[in-house]
């Protein structure tokens, strides 16, 4: 019985020997298991409360049992254990040619980050109405970002088609032809400050729009970019190419963009997003084009959402006989990854 309670002893000594530590700044203690630092929070596993979020202001020093990754704000990359040091700093082991250190907790911008991958979602809504109206109609979009500490790219495509049957006549006409692809890269030289270059392709069969081509560089600013909150906003020049498939003349002209991004997760498993971009012509100011995309997306089961959008097009210099403005209200269920 002493035997057992002597191992016990030395079993939970030795737990709490190789557990990771981190001291308040109110002079109060935790020990568990550092899981992360981002977006100002320190993610740790404590094993007397759980998963907690700390405040990086309310860490005074901490150490860890095994290496951590620690990214600072030069967007430099230290991977090594860490000690207890003065307040408001901690202290690398040291190990094979790296020294040890002290680094200040303020120059730190996350520990352990997730490694670089692609996140993103595939979304698709069909309608079939069979009887007085015979209508097939469908809608496919794909969207994915790859993050990493110093830059990113940003991919979207999507597609959507409607085709009516009269039943009298039998004839089968196409009320909606649209397609687009883009992509845009994104190079941060600050934590908010980036250089961008995008392009992107649409056209849209049944506006007569052969082809319009979009593409640019420019400065933008990342005001958020949280799990919960993303805000950004961008401009610079633009070429934009409209062609058409009828006698309509091309239009090329060089456009001032300015674009925003919001996504917000303002409710439990609710979602809000808006994105949006004007382009007034530099050269004539009857040539404008803006395009937004706003609605809501809402968690259902797994990476299973459900979506609800409106896209938004004004061209102020359609093809002959065709509208100005486009507007979409779609319905669909997605996957996200």
């Amino acid at each position: 019985m002493k035997r057992l309670l002597v191992l016990s002893i030395l079993a939970c000594a030795s737990a709490a020997a190789n557990a990771d530590e981190v001291q308040f700044t109110n002079g109060d203690r935790l020990s568990g298991k550092v899981l992360g630092l981002s977006d100002g929070k320190l993610s740790f596993d404590s094993k007397l409360a759980g998963k907690l979020e700390i405040a990086w202001t309310e860490v005074a020093t901490f150490s860890s049992d095994e290496p951590v990754t620690i990214v600072l704000a030069d967007q430099s990359v230290i991977v090594d254990r860490v000690g207890i040091a003065e307040t408001g700093a901690v202290r690398t082991s040291g190990s094979g040619s790296i020294a040890a250190q002290t680094i200040p907790l303020a120059n730190a911008v996350k520990l352990n980050p997730e490694p670089v991958q692609w996140k993103g979602a595939a979304v698709a809504g069909a309608i079939f109405d069979r009887g007085n109206t015979t209508r097939t109609a469908g809608t496919a979009a794909f969207d994915a970002v790859r993050r990493a500490e110093s830059d990113r790219i940003t991919f979207g495509a999507g597609y959507a088609s409607e085709q009516t049957k009269d039943d009298d006549t039998g004839e089968t006409s196409t009320t909606k032809r649209q397609m687009f692809m883009g992509l845009q890269y994104d190079l941060f030289f600050h934590p908010k400050w980036y250089l961008y270059a995008k392009g992107r392709g649409e056209k849209d069969g049944v506006a007569n729009l052969d082809l319009r081509l979009v593409s640019g560089v420019g400065l933008g600013y990342q005001f958020f970019e949280t799990d919960e909150l993303k805000l950004n906003l961008e401009a610079g020049p633009t070429w934009v190419s409209e062609n058409y498939s009828d006698d309509t003349e091309s239009v090329d002209y060089i456009a001032a963009r300015v674009a925003w991004n919001l996504d917000w997760a303002f409710y439990g498993d609710v979602a809000f997003f808006h994105h949006g971009a004007s382009y007034p012509s530099l050269e004539n100011s009857h040539d404008q084009l803006i395009e937004t995309r706003t609605g809501f997306r809402y968690k259902l089961f797994g990476g299973f959402f459900g979506e609800s959008k409106v896209i938004w097009i004004w061209d102020s210099s359609p093809a002959d006989d065709k509208k100005r403005q486009d507007l979409s209200v779609i319905l669909g269920l997605g996957y996200g990854f």
